[in-house]
């Protein structure tokens, strides 16, 4: 417990930030319905958003994930391990949530609606039944929370939310999910992140010098 105390200390520019807006969030889910929230979003669309946020989302992919832990092996190889065992703890728990709650993505949630709905040009809008909790956003979230762990300077954080923020609003911006889908999504990944960081990131054998290593170090030392 100590543990986890001390590492949500560390994390707070990421956190606090993130407990107002996850407040709000709450709030407006209290005041207006799935739909309204929806119908808002969509209404929010603009020719620079069509461009970038196909490219932010993938921020939150498989493929930026890897980049990601690949990129870490040159920082150190704690970081990197770190980073890769919290994704793949994250995705182990979100895959059985989506086929549990086989919620349906907005077009096909909308599908007998007769109300217009703006989709972005280009973009693959997905109509299946896994969208609750959003995997992207558990990407983007479990990425971010990491990083803000293993970055010396930890005002870093509030970039690292940012980012992840800009992902989930990318997967509403562009119709694949609904906000309860991106939040849940960023809750399970901040909070479980954070609990194995605590338990993981302290166990005795990453004491051993040789973890703070990387592929840097090593190609420069010889």
């Amino acid at each position: 417990m100590q543990k986890l105390t001390a590492n949500t200390r560390q994390l707070y520019p990421f956190l606090i930030p993130y407990l107002f807006l996850l407040i709000l969030v709450l709030v407006f889910k209290i005041l207006y319905s799935k739909e309204d929230i929806y119908y808002f979003i969509n209404g929010l669309h603009f020719p620079a958003g069509d461009v970038f946020f196909p490219y932010m989302t993938e921020a939150g992919s498989t493929v930026s994930a890897i980049v990601a832990c690949l990129l870490l092996l040159f920082v150190s190889y704690r970081s990197s391990v770190l980073m890769a065992s919290s994704l793949i703890l994250t995705t182990l728990i979100n895959v059985p949530l989506k086929n549990l709650f086989f919620a349906p993505r907005p077009r096909l949630y909308f599908a007998a609606h007769t109300r217009p709905i703006y989709y972005v040009p280009d973009v693959e809008v997905l109509a299946n039944n896994f969208s609750f909790p959003s995997g992207h956003t558990v990407c983007a979230f479990t990425m971010a929370v990491v990083l803000t762990y293993i970055t010396p300077r930890k005002t870093f954080g509030y970039l690292y939310l940012l980012l992840a923020l800009l992902v989930a609003y990318s997967r509403m911006y562009m119709s694949q999910h609904f906000l309860e889908d991106v939040t849940a999504g960023s809750v399970l990944a901040t909070v479980v992140t954070i609990v194995w960081l605590s338990w993981f990131g302290n166990r005795p054998f990453f004491s051993d010098p040789r973890w703070n290593g990387s592929l840097s170090r090593k190609r420069n030392a010889a």
